[in-house]
């Protein structure tokens, strides 16, 4: 019903949808509604892929809503796939599948269909002869999470805190994307102003009875319900890893500062990280190169090395033994008190990595100083306090955290800066750990629970900590990338492994997990989704907001910025 094999769910096969976007759409069969007429089709060039890209000739599958990013890029960039095909089958998909999930809080087809064919003029022969070759992202749908704003379309983090609210500009996050092509679908829902680790309005793929976390659990389902292949999302206390976790896809928690957060709604400005979201590593890091990079109205993006050169990587190097010489430290205290059936997952990924030639040691996490939440509270009720009249439209549960984060700005200035020096201290001392075991990278289980209601974990802050070790992540602002690691036994829900790292060395966890995904491709199988018609709400674009801030919002910030540090010194 939802699978990848066969014909696509049009009636369309794998020679037709190739060969319609080859040849221009005279007679051609299309996905979906919104299919272009045959003068308004550009012919697309042919040519091998690059850059890591895989080629043409290997990939197989027979719907395009079902093609990975990668492989949805390599035949965009050889011209056997247009632009507006793809997206004609990421929103059939989408209508055809989403009324359990619900997934999207909003559609933008027609501006989709516009970049579509913006899109497939710069991958045509005639702009690749002229301008170059198209970037790699070029013509790919997107789902952003609903704290990202985009100019004259609605911004609202899932809350009728601001309902009606119109964004004012184009986050840079965003306006990047946009640059390189990239088609924009629609947003997906993110738990409310990214407060908790449930989204519990959205259903979990696998099962629609169970989260699919948060807070970026929209943003992860409509990736693992073959939606789109590429979404956003955010981390502040585990919003990019525990949703994807529990889906069965990948994210990447990038260094703090890697990608800016400008013109994102925040939660708190010293923990909050924008990062890619894909169903592979390869997919997350071909966004990421894109999504990377120095940014004058966020100051902590000009304090770590460039984007490399070409992106990161994209595939494995491979053979028998590709980690030989890693040395992974295992955080064993998570593991011991994991459940049986995701102990058992975690346990087979941990031979996996050594059967690939990695080593394993048994290490400690610092531990978190006792105060290290205080300034958490304060940053939040910062921006919240410009809704303290509307406190009675926050969710259920969400109400009291906004209210008592609005309380916080009574901390005493002295606890917040003790706060922030104790912080400075954890960074040195993970970093230390790092050194001290010569350790390329931390392997940490993706959540503590084997599964979890939405019922069950409504209205839980992200702060709290209590789904999974996560906040090591942010208060060091170290990469992480979230991998599946199977689907547990006892509940038949996804479980996942968190790869973390030094500052700014996202580089090396993702060759990493290239080489661990590549081994095990098995475990980024998508899950079967039973037909559920939505009628999905489509928005247009209109006239932007009053700003100044892009998000429409007092968002001002303020004058510390939190900066990673790589130092081992004692403080």
């Amino acid at each position: 019903m939802g699978g990848p094999g066969g014909l696509s769910r049009s009636g369309m096969s794998r020679r037709g949808f190739l060969s319609a976007a080859a040849f221009g759409a005279a007679g051609a069969a299309t996905l979906g509604t919104g299919a272009p007429s045959a003068g308004a089709r550009t012919r697309l060039r042919s040519q091998a892929p690059t850059n890591g890209l895989p080629s043409p000739d290997s990939i197989t599958v027979t719907d395009p809503a079902f093609l990975d990013a990668v492989q949805a890029a390599s035949l965009l960039q050889s011209g056997a796939l247009h632009p507006r095909e793809l997206l004609d089958a990421c929103l059939t998909r989408s209508n055809e599948f989403d009324g359990e999930i619900g997934g999207w809080i909003r559609i933008y087809p027609e501006m989709a269909y516009e970049a579509a064919d913006a899109a497939a003029q710069r991958l045509s022969q005639q702009s690749v002869s002229t301008n170059g070759p198209a970037p790699l992202v070029c013509g790919l749908p997107l789902a952003l999470k609903d704290l990202f704003a985009v100019s004259g379309l609605p911004l609202t983090a899932s809350s009728r805190v601001l309902e009606g609210n119109i964004a004012a500009g184009d986050s840079t996050v965003w306006r990047r994307l946009k640059d390189a092509g990239m088609v924009l679908l629609g947003h997906a829902h993110t738990d409310e102003f990214a407060i908790g680790v449930a989204t519990e309005q959205v259903g979990n793929p696998w099962n629609t009875e169970y989260s699919p976390g948060g807070s970026s659990g929209g943003s992860a389902a409509v990736l693992a319900a073959r939606f789109v292949p590429l979404a956003t999302g955010t981390d502040t206390g585990g919003s990019l890893r525990l949703p994807a976790s529990a889906c069965g896809i990948t994210s990447i928690k990038p260094t703090f500062g890697r990608c800016s957060v400008r013109g994102v709604i925040p939660l708190t400005w010293t923990r909050d990280h924008a990062g890619p979201m894909g169903r592979s590593v390869a997919d997350a890091a071909l966004m990421l190169g894109f999504m990377a990079g120095a940014d004058p109205e966020d100051p902590s993006t000009a304090a770590g090395p460039a984007v490399p050169d070409g992106g990161y990587p994209l595939s494995a190097k491979g053979g028998p033994t590709p980690l030989s010489g890693k040395r992974f430290g295992v955080v064993r205290s998570d593991v011991d008190a994991l459940p049986d059936a995701t102990r058992t997952l975690f346990d087979e990924y941990l031979d996996l990595v050594r059967r690939l030639g990695g080593t394993t040691v048994d290490v400690k996490l610092p531990r978190l100083p006792s105060d290290i939440t205080t300034g958490d509270s304060a940053e939040m009720g910062s921006y919240h306090n410009q809704f303290k009249d509307r406190l009675g439209l926050y969710r259920l549960g969400h109400a009291g955290s906004a209210a008592l984060s609005i309380a916080a700005l009574a901390v005493p200035a002295i606890d917040y800066m003790t706060a922030a020096r104790n912080r400075l201290i954890y960074q040195h001392e993970y970093n230390r750990m790092l050194a001290d075991h010569d350790l390329d990278a931390i392997l940490v289980p993706g959540a503590k629970a084997d599964g979890s209601k939405r019922s069950e974990v409504a209205g839980i802050s992200v702060f709290s900590g209590v789904m999974g070790n996560v906040g090591w992540a942010n208060y060091t602002g170290a990469p992480v990338i979230s991998t599946p690691a199977g689907r547990s036994a006892a509940t038949g829900m996804p479980f996942g492994v968190q790869v973390g790292g030094r500052p700014w060395d996202e580089s090396t966890l993702i060759e990493i997990v290239l080489e661990l995904q590549a081994a095990r491709p098995d475990l980024l199988e998508a899950p079967t989704v039973a037909p559920a018609p939505r009628d999905i709400p489509r928005v247009q674009v209109t006239t932007p907001g009053a700003g100044p801030d892009p998000t429409n919002t007092a968002n001002v910030g303020f004058g510390f910025h939190f900066l990673p540090t790589t130092s081992t010194a004692a403080i």
